[in-house]
């Protein structure tokens, strides 16, 4: 009997032994499945989900200007005056005609036909023409009551300005038609002769502003801009550069999300645009009919606009900025829009 039960127990055991080196294997079969290689992947996360668009107006100046125009750095003066005071709370496009910004640029020419002037330079705020004195219509325009409101992140690729608007309704609205639309801005442009019959020199018949000559550029003479007793945001010997000047627009929207989770919006459409832009009732699930509180520019109705980045003249440097806007057509058959409000995106 211990014979038997000597060996029951050397096989007891060995069985034990197998057992320790099996549940080791497996230990370490489930501690390698369970590993993944680093973090896990972030959600996705649609562009612009950081923005908060609120109720803020945020008037549009509009300056029609030139470098020909010997009395258009009085509107360049005026216009960052402007921007000294009011900062991002306005939306500031200089519209140049007859010079080089304007070549080909299909949004120069409608915003001339659009805010018509007879002279230069001129202003618009929002949709007044006020002439040559816009500063105080354009301090009080923020204080305004708009039916929309908008926020833009932009994505600076290679080739293109990738815009993701966000827009808010404020105020229900039945059958009207509303458009998105950006604009393109150059700022920094140094005002001198690049070459090729691109010559930016400023003209000017003013003091305080010495036309430049060939490649020498144009300074302000003067101090100027003066927004306190003594506080000017101009210094003498400045040189002068053209700033926020409209240069294009977003020419496609691409509709839904490639990176959405959701299926319904995976799917993608693009859709060529003209100056005035895209249709927000092509976003809308409800089509002209906007609901008070209602949200455009989301995973769930997303939108990208594109614009393509200019190929500049030798020589030329420029910083970019996007204007992205929101647009009534008016009612009374004309064609013609009204501005409903805007933000500038500086892109760095």
């Amino acid at each position: 009997m211990s014979y038997f039960r000597n060996q029951i127990n050397k096989d007891r055991n060995r069985l034990m032994k197998k057992l320790i080196a099996l549940s080791a294997v497996v230990g370490a079969l489930f501690m390698t499945s369970c590993e993944t290689g680093g973090a896990e992947p972030a959600p996705a996360t649609y562009p612009g989900d950081s923005l908060t668009v609120t109720d803020q107006a945020r008037p549009l100046v509009i300056e029609t200007t030139g470098a020909w125009c010997q009395y258009c750095p009085n509107g360049a003066e005026i216009m960052k005056m402007i921007d000294g005071v009011l900062g991002d709370s306005v939306v500031l496009i200089a519209n140049h005609v007859g010079d080089w910004f304007a070549v080909d640029n299909a949004a120069s020419g409608a915003f001339d036909d659009n805010f018509p002037t007879s002279g230069v330079p001129n202003f618009y705020v929002n949709n007044t023409d006020q002439g040559q004195n816009p500063t105080g219509a354009a301090a009080s325009a923020i204080f305004d009551e708009v039916a929309f409101g908008v926020e833009a992140e932009v994505i600076d690729t290679a080739g293109k300005l990738v815009v993701y608007p966000r827009i808010k309704c404020l105020q229900t609205k039945i059958d009207e038609v509303f458009m998105v639309q950006s604009y393109l801005l150059l700022n920094g442009v140094v005002a001198k002769d690049y070459g090729n019959g691109v010559d930016l020199n400023q003209v000017s018949s003013l003091p305080k502003v010495t036309t430049g000559s060939g490649a020498t550029p144009t300074v302000w003479s003067q101090d100027a801009a003066e927004i306190a007793s003594g506080v000017f945001l101009i210094a003498s010997g400045t040189t002068y550069t053209h700033d926020e000047a409209l240069f294009g627009h977003a020419t496609t929207a691409v509709k839904g999300w490639t990176k959405s989770p959701d299926a319904n919006v995976a799917d993608t459409s693009s859709v060529t645009l003209g100056p005035w832009g895209m249709n927000l009732s092509d976003i809308n699930a409800l089509g002209g009919s906007y609901a008070a509180g209602d949200v455009f520019g989301t995973r769930y109705s997303a939108v990208q606009l594109e614009i393509t980045k200019p190929t500049l003249p030798t020589g030329m440097e420029a910083d970019y900025s996007v204007a992205t806007i929101i647009w009534q057509l008016r009612q009374d058959g004309s064609g013609d829009y009204d501005y409903v409000n805007g933000v500038v995106t500086h892109v760095h």
